[in-house]
């Protein structure tokens, strides 16, 4: 009896010094991957973004000097929530726990081509994340069977460097135009408000909902994920508003058409 006390003993001693080791991001990413799986991914990215309900709104968690990659589960822009939440998921989906993928997957997702090589390199517009995304079999784009194209060009950094600090380097400066060059060779899709009533049955849970903006040069203004309750479609976000990862109290149509700066959605589907 007394060696089984001293066993059970050891055992507890080396799990807590193992816990005190990890960090609280460690600790998160445990967490948001004890959630039961759905019978698609993105009502598994609905179970994870709900372990994720109340953490604070924190804009420009981003932003270090020197660029390096942020692992950040204790605060959240509406950006940063659905890029944790995409790779919890596909970590869910593919029962993997190694706190190392989670940080390659946030690479991949989160730099062009999947390397960190300073400010330039990470993807800054929204519409590029979405081709990279795309070409990685992580999500599709649905906007473009259910919208319209347009031919909004994308130069808002370039043209407003003040409001990035990095920018004052003037070859940080000569990279983002010229991937600002690259990113206008594709259309711009998007569903405006005037038609999201045609095609919000047809979205599902855990699809990313991204707001697309009516500010010259800029591609999207806000992300969040799709969620419905109670028969009607609300958003899943983290919102500037209320300071925390929340679900909108008004539906998702009430939402769009509220806000003037929003000009429409693009709707991604987790694969």
């Amino acid at each position: 009896m007394n060696k089984l006390l001293v066993l059970i003993s050891v055992v507890a001693v080396v799990a807590f010094h193992d816990l005190k080791a990890q960090t609280p991001e460690e600790q998160s990413v445990k967490k948001a991957l004890n959630v039961e799986l759905g019978q698609t991914s993105g009502e598994t990215a609905i179970n994870v973004a709900k372990t994720l309900l109340g953490k604070p709104y924190v804009g420009q968690t981003l932003e270090k000097t020197p660029e390096k990659l942020v692992c950040n589960l204790r605060e959240f822009d509406c950006y940063t929530l659905v890029e944790n939440v995409v790779a919890l998921t596909r970590m869910n989906n593919f029962n993997l726990s190694d706190y190392t993928i989670y940080q390659e997957m946030l690479t991949s997702m989160r730099y062009r081509d999947g390397k960190l090589d300073g400010y330039a390199s990470r993807i800054h517009y929204f519409t590029e994340w979405i081709e990279q995304a795309e070409n990685n079999g992580i999500i599709t784009d649905l906007t473009k069977s259910w919208g319209k194209a347009s031919h909004k060009k994308l130069d808002f950094m370039s043209k407003h460097p003040n409001y990035y600090p990095a920018m004052t380097d003037t070859k940080v400066k000569e990279r983002i135009s010229r991937m600002e060059s690259y990113v206008n060779q594709s259309p711009f899709f998007e569903i405006l408000k005037a038609d999201f009533y045609k095609v919000e049955s047809k979205i599902k849970n855990g699809d990313i909902i991204v707001f697309t903006s009516t500010i010259a040069g800029l591609d999207v203004n806000h992300e969040g994920l799709a969620y419905w309750q109670n028969g009607k479609l609300h958003l899943l976000h983290a919102s500037l508003d209320y300071k925390r990862v929340m679900i909108s109290p008004e539906t998702l149509g009430e939402y769009l058409q509220k806000i003037p700066k929003h000009q429409g959605i693009m709707v991604l589907r987790l694969l």
